[in-house]
């Protein structure tokens, strides 16, 4: 049974999902114009839940959580690591794993200081950047790539972001809605951001954790470029894991085989 809670974070109300009951935690984070839905099929999972405490949360400006009312910068990626620390807490999570979806992987890598507890990171559909890949670099979201930053772009041009890169249509429909209820300050500040670089070395942040780092794309991805962590020094396994029928989504299109992966890796670095 999932359980629903809130918890304050600088004075905003953030909305929590938790389920199962073991020592061990894995904390889930949505991505940009997501919500703590999208981790369902994991939440749900028998096997997961059967191993360890599952918890996942709606960022600010997202869900079921309160929107910044006073001062947008609250939304930048590196002012939500501390958020991160804040859940984690508020659980009483000893030993945990980190597990990001698309923006949720830049989130986890805007982290400069390892946190105590953390014994593996997974990394869905990553778009952490540095200076040798910056978000252009990685991107290839097609000409209405602007609605990644855009406060209201209009319904065409979002259905036509989302069905280039989405061929789910329930995964694809969900996310339009999602992205509707989102503060659309919340994207105006991640693109003010990134214009004004206020975004740290992520690779070189999770790097710096000296843990196993799992990272998984889908096989036909097509919103970012999926060789460009091919060598990255913390890989799991040494490789990068490819799912099969999947895109940008692969909780959401392949929950099976993203389980699956899942359970392999908390397996191993719960050890």
């Amino acid at each position: 049974m999932i359980k629903n809670q809130t918890i304050d974070f600088n004075g905003i109300s953030i909305a929590t999902k938790s389920s199962g009951s073991g020592t061990d935690a894995i904390l889930f984070i949505h991505g940009n114009s997501m919500d703590s839905d999208t981790w369902l099929p994991q939440l749900e999972s028998d096997e997961l839940n059967s191993n360890y405490k599952l918890i996942a949360f709606d960022l600010p400006g997202h869900g079921q959580s309160e929107w910044c009312k006073t001062d947008s910068t609250g939304y930048r990626p590196g002012k939500l690591g501390s958020l991160i620390k804040t859940i984690l807490d508020k659980f009483n999570a000893g030993r945990y794993m980190l597990v990001g979806l698309s923006y949720g992987t830049n989130i986890i890598g805007e982290i400069k200081w390892p946190m105590t507890g953390c014994v593996g990171i997974t990394l869905a559909s990553p778009c952490i950047v540095n200076d040798s890949f910056p978000a252009a670099n990685i991107l290839t979201p097609g000409p209405n790539g602007h609605v990644i930053v855009a406060a209201n772009p209009t319904d065409q041009e979002l259905h036509d972001y989302i069905f280039l890169h989405e061929k789910n249509t329930e995964v694809g429909d969900r996310y339009f809605k999602t992205y509707r209820a989102t503060d659309p300050s919340f994207r105006e500040e991640l693109g003010r951001a990134m214009f004004e670089n206020d975004i740290s070395d992520e690779l070189e942040n999770v790097k710096k954790w000296n843990l196993p780092v799992c990272v998984m794309f889908g096989e036909e991805e097509t919103l970012i470029k999926t060789d460009y962590l091919n060598n990255y020094e913390p890989l799991w396994n040494n490789r990068v894991y490819r799912v099969a029928n999947a895109g940008h989504l692969i909780n959401e299109e392949e929950p099976d085989a993203f389980n699956e992966l899942l359970l392999s890796f908390a397996t191993e670095v719960f050890k």
